[in-house]
This record gives C-alpha cells, sequence and structure tokens, in this order.
C-alpha cells in the first residue's frame, strides 16, 4: 500500500518538475533543500546519551565543503550525485530504524523530486553546450564519500545511534548542498 502511494507520489512530483520553468532551478533547489532538511531534523529528533560516544568523521570530499569553481553544470551534476547518495542510501531495507515511515517516505519523495528537476537542466545543458558529462573526479570523490559511510553502518550493523550519526553528517551535506545551489543560475 505505502509503496503505490510512494510510486503515485513520485509520478506526481514528475510531472510537476517537467512543467516547471526551466529558469528556476536554483529557487527550486533553495525551496526543497529547506523542506528537505526540515525532515531530516525530524528524523534525527534528539541524540540519546548513549549515542554520544558514537563519532565517527566521514571526510566530506572537498568538492562539496568548498567548491573552487562555481560552474553552473559541475554543480548541477555535484548536487545531483549528492542527492542520489542520499537517496539509495535512505531507501535501504536497513534505512533509519525508529524513524517514523511517513517522514521517510516524504523525505525520499523530495529527493526524488530534486533528482528528476536536476536531470532535466543536466539534459538540457548538456544539448546545450554539446557537451557529455564531466567532473569524473567529483563524482568518484563522492561515491568514496558515501561508500564509506555505508561501510560504517554496516560495521554498526545499522544500529540506531550509528543512523542517527549518518542522519547528522548528511544534515552537513545539506548545509553544502546550498552553498553549491549558490552556483546555479535562476
Amino acid at each position: 500500500m505505502a509503496n503505490s502511494s510512494v510510486l503515485q507520489l513520485a509520478l506526481l512530483l514528475l510531472l510537476s518538475a517537467a512543467v516547471s520553468s526551466k529558469g528556476s532551478l536554483r529557487f527550486h533547489q533553495r525551496r526543497t533543500n529547506h523542506r528537505s532538511l526540515s525532515l531530516l531534523n525530524k528524523m534525527i529528533g534528539k541524540l540519546h546519551p548513549e549515542c554520544l560516544p558514537e563519532k565517527m568523521d566521514f571526510r566530506i570530499p572537498r568538492e562539496i565543503a568548498q567548491p573552487k569553481q562555481c560552474q553552473k553544470e559541475n554543480a548541477t551534476m555535484v548536487i545531483h550525485e549528492v542527492l542520489q547518495q542520499i537517496f539509495l542510501l535512505f531507501s535501504g531495507k536497513n534505512a533509519s530504524p525508529g524513524v517514523d515511515k511517513t517522514i521517510t517516505e516524504t523525505f525520499l519523495s523530495g529527493i526524488y523530486q530534486q533528482m528528476v528537476h536536476l536531470e532535466m537542466a543536466l539534459e538540457e545543458e548538456m544539448d546545450q553546450a554539446n557537451n557529455t558529462w564531466g567532473s569524473e573526479d567529483s563524482i568518484s570523490h563522492l561515491n568514496i564519500y558515501y561508500q564509506g559511510i555505508t561501510n560504517y553502518l554496516k560495521s554498526k550493523e545499522y544500529s540506531s545511534c550509528a543512523w542517527k550519526r549518518v542522519q547528522v553528517e548528511i544534515r552537513k551535506n545539506f548545509f553544502f548542498l546550498f552553498k553549491l545551489t549558490e552556483c546555479l543560475k535562476n
């Protein structure tokens, strides 16, 4: 039942993304980043005292934390990759134990909507620039970073405390996404 409603919501979001104006990419990203961050904060809630010793430095790649060149194409690709990795992380069967499934599904739907919107923008950019998707190094660094997060969760057997730490780390990702979003044209 929940899967069918998520599918219906995803289709609705896909249609709304297709209809939305191509010139509103930055506005759309800001709005959906805020919404996703708000839902993520609900998922995190309060860190339980037993989770406080649970620490891990995931070493976020420079491409996210301190983007050197503010090129729209690179920013769009990096934002899309970050969102795709977040989507994969939170849609797994062991994702976020103890979190209200409605919050998780709404969070995932918002991430999916952002990815669709970015994919449309990337296709348009590549058509106009007669270019191919670049930034293989950035994407490779991101994949290594998210693989480290996945390995951490596996090593902690997807415990509730490990997930809280990962959710806090993903919240940092959204703050960096706000920076990258400023590279997008309106």
